[in-house]
């Protein structure tokens, strides 16, 4: 692809893209869904204007660093003072809550789709993500009372890299054959699990630490000016480092957020002038790469597909939504005493779960590795989509006021 296509490519992705937003406020649809229908209308599937490969160096791109910095901005919205008050329950949700999902999703997959196993499971894993990117605008317009709120949008952005982390374990698992000697050994996949944990964690303070630094009004302050190009710079720096040494950059990305979000515990000073630059260009990189991630999935998506497994889709659906996550909920949050759950804040806990941006980049990632079993991931995450999207995106507004859960603070109030 010479230059000029590539710049006619990108031109006609953005175009598609901004033109589905005000399609989808007419038709009162989430933006999202609209973004991939009109991938499918200019890809291949219908008049075929622009391919993008899937497998090519933009949309790599795209799936690495650009969920990155989704993640890095879903960790800047978290306030640890809020989040303190839940840790339990976040954790147990955000950790073995993603494998809870993915071992009861993966059990009614297996049947239905006649696939191993392993590959049961990880499509399970791919499906047990939620999405930050739809839920921090979603809450901050409704209002909702701030503890359910950050609890739910950081269990978002902390199983995301636990979802990624354990699918891609699982992946190695489906290539190297099943749970062989191999997967055991010290450089199988179920050690690199713990080992990207450990050193995601790692880097993730570290650029958190580094990029809260060089913005404040600290004498080692020097980049303050530049925000956005030194953020960018770090958070790919930080994700090429995790990934040589093996760690999780999906992991590292929502830590160092975090940090960053955070700084005024760590007594790190910025001017508001810097904040503000600093959240502009965090929001408006992420809604180009939330853009671009949909689109690119439409130009991809293979529609016979979702067509040809409409019933068996939508029957893994209901077990997801109305099996898998009430019974994660409920365990996860019922051995949280500390915090006191009322059952109308577990009812929208189970019901605001939202598939998005980082499901589709795992399944990207799938596609373009050739990993077996990696078209049914792709096809169940795009009903995930649809599904969640159209079912509980709508309705979460309706639902929160319905259990008395909206306030007038804003969501970080308590920060």
């Amino acid at each position: 692809m010479d230059v000029e296509e590539t710049l006619r490519t990108i031109g006609i992705v953005l175009a598609v893209g901004l033109i589905a937003f005000p399609i989808a406020r007419l038709l009162r649809l989430p933006s999202m869904v609209v973004l991939v229908a009109a991938g499918i209308v200019v890809g291949p599937q219908l008049f075929d204007i622009v391919r993008v490969p899937i497998d090519a160096p933009g949309p790599s791109l795209l799936f690495s660093i650009g969920v990155a910095l989704i993640l890095f901005h879903g960790g800047m919205g978290i306030s640890i003072r809020v989040i303190s008050k839940t840790a339990i329950g976040l954790l147990l949700l955000s950790i073995p809550g993603v494998a809870i999902t993915a071992a009861i999703t993966g059990l009614a997959i297996q049947p239905l789709f006649a696939v191993t196993w392993p590959i049961a499971l990880m499509a399970g894993a791919a499906l047990a993500a939620t999405d930050p990117a739809i839920l921090v605008p979603l809450f901050e317009r409704l209002g909702l009372r701030p503890r359910v709120a950050q609890t739910v949008i950081a269990e978002s952005a902390i199983n995301d890299p636990m979802g990624t982390i354990l699918t891609l374990t699982l992946s190695a698992i489906v290539v190297a054959g099943g749970m062989t000697n191999s997967a055991l050994s010290t450089n199988g996949p179920l050690v690199e699990f713990a080992q990207s944990i450990g050193v995601g964690l790692v880097i993730g303070v570290v650029g958190g630490v580094v990029i809260a630094f060089l913005l404040s009004n600290h004498r080692l302050g020097v980049l303050r000016e530049s925000a956005g190009a030194t953020l960018l710079a770090m958070v790919a720096l930080a994700y090429a480092t995790s990934e040589a040494t093996g760690g999780s950059p999906y992991l590292a990305a929502f830590v160092a957020g975090l940090i960053v979000g955070n700084k005024e515990l760590l007594r790190i000073a910025h001017n508001r002038v810097q904040e503000e630059a600093l959240d502009t260009y965090v929001r408006q990189t992420v809604d180009i790469v939330v853009l671009a991630i949909f689109v690119v999935l439409g130009l991809n998506l293979d529609v016979g597909a979702l067509v040809d497994n409409l019933w068996a889709g939508l029957a893994v659906m209901v077990v997801f939504i109305f099996v898998a996550r009430p019974i994660t909920v409920a365990i996860c949050l019922g051995l949280d005493r500390r915090a006191n759950w009322t059952r109308q804040e577990a009812v929208f806990v189970v019901w605001c779960r939202e598939t998005g941006v980082v499901p589709v980049a795992i399944a990207s990632m799938l596609l373009a590795q050739h990993v077996p079993g990696a078209p049914l991931v792709a096809t169940l995450v795009t009903f995930a989509v649809v599904t969640t999207l159209l079912l509980q995106a709508t309705t979460a507004g309706w639902l929160a006021r319905r259990l008395g859960l909206l306030e007038t603070k804003p969501l970080n109030a308590d920060r």
